[in-house]
């Protein structure tokens, strides 16, 4: 849908009265929210853009995402509940940008979340579709296509095709554009609410995997998180570029997950859904403040 033609149509559909017939719709179901980078005010955008929201943004939603719906905790959004609907915010990839900024936002409205960690890409990493989409900003479709089908999706086999191609690469991110440090994790996970969970090892595309490398990444990613955090590492996966397959399920099943979230969808109820595939709704930035409250409210646009 065009722009010019999609912020009108949001910003009518979100209205007071729309949401008042459209919420009976989503009455009982749940809602994963899944994010991935927070811009801090004052800083340049960086990265694939859509993949990145500004802070001011996200406290605008965040209060709208409390005013419509429970949120809670992603290991309990399962929970029975009151009939009203329960919504769980999840971050991918432990962008430093989400774990210093974001989290703080968290806490002081007093709201859960869970960050999907990369154990291998801590410490200031940079992720190939960021060094790749810097310059243009938008990372090209072909590329991705290529990196995730042909090369696996692996940050080794990628850059090394990306060099002997002669791509241009960033490495001059900010730091919000990277990932978390160690220590910025555990100060984050020390927050009330705030609890880790696997996107496995070293965000490999898993449907492309051998099973000996898939369970080395499902199970690495667990083990490490769980060694490092405790109890505040639940038993939830988030498939890494949002793929999976009959095989990469079995394989999380059997490596004792009890969850594991896809990159796609929106509200749902749990016994309609299978609990290795739960559907997702991405926010990025291009979603506007009325777009949000339409979904919110049981509207979903495209």
């Amino acid at each position: 849908m065009h722009p010019l033609v999609k912020r009108p149509l949001e910003k009518a559909i979100s209205s007071p009265a729309v949401g008042w017939m459209t919420q009976r719709r989503v009455r009982g179901k749940r809602l994963i929210l899944a994010y991935h980078g927070i811009i801090p005010e004052g800083e340049r955008p960086a990265g694939e853009r859509a993949l990145f929201v500004k802070e001011r943004d996200f406290c605008m939603q965040l209060d709208m995402i409390a005013a419509e719906a429970d949120v809670a905790p992603l290991d309990r959004i399962d929970d029975p509940g009151n009939g009203r609907p329960r919504v769980a915010i999840t971050f991918d990839d432990a962008y430093a940008g989400a774990v210093n900024v974001g989290v703080r936002e968290l806490t002081k409205r007093n709201l859960p979340a869970t960050i999907f960690v990369v154990p291998a890409r801590l410490n200031g990493h940079i992720f190939w579709w960021d060094a790749l989409s810097d310059d243009s900003s938008v990372l090209d479709p072909w590329l991705r296509d290529f990196a995730l089908r042909e090369l696996g999706g692996r940050e080794d086999r990628v850059r090394a095709w990306a060099a002997t191609s002669s791509l241009p690469t960033s490495h001059g991110l900010p730091a919000h554009a990277r990932a978390a440090t160690r220590s910025e994790l555990h100060a984050a996970v020390a927050s009330p609410g705030i609890t880790v969970g696997s996107h496995t090892w070293s965000h490999p595309n898993l449907a492309t995997l051998s099973d000996a490398d898939l369970v080395a990444e499902v199970k690495g990613s667990r083990e490490w998180l769980r060694s490092e955090f405790g109890g505040k590492a639940i038993d939830w996966l988030a498939y890494p570029y949002g793929i999976d397959s009959g095989n990469v399920r079995r394989a999380v099943q059997a490596a004792s997950y009890t969850g594991a979230v896809r990159i796609d969808g929106g509200w749902h109820l749990p016994n309609e859904v299978s609990p290795f595939a739960r559907p997702r709704f991405s926010i990025g930035s291009g979603l506007s403040i009325e777009g949000l409250r339409a979904r919110l409210n049981g509207v979903m646009l495209s």
